[in-house]
């Protein structure tokens, strides 16, 4: 058995508070959201110049793009990784 809700002039202000507070908070979190998206397609766009200024001063792009992988991972698990591809060299040599 549900309890009665109150229904007064105080509760529909306490509500429509309630619903303003949200509906900023919202609007400021896709504002903030889409401020985001445009300042990662700048670094995007950024990045992409990087690459093509490294390309056209014979820099192989390629290689330079598999360091930054090997950078961001930890040290540990690449050297791992590096040895067992090392070992499989070997096996295959």
């Amino acid at each position: 058995m549900a309890l009665p809700m109150k229904d007064d002039e105080d509760f529909r202000r306490h509500n429509q508070k309630a619903m303003e507070a949200a509906a900023t908070e919202l609007r400021q979190a896709v504002a903030d959201y889409e401020r985001l998206e445009g300042e990662k397609q700048d670094v995007a766009r950024d990045q992409k110049d990087i690459f093509t200024v490294l390309k056209s001063k014979g820099y192989n792009v390629k290689a330079v793009r598999q360091i930054l992988r090997e950078r961001r991972r930890d040290k540990g698990e690449l050297e791992e990784e590096q040895a067992i591809v090392e070992q499989y060299r070997l096996l295959l040599e």
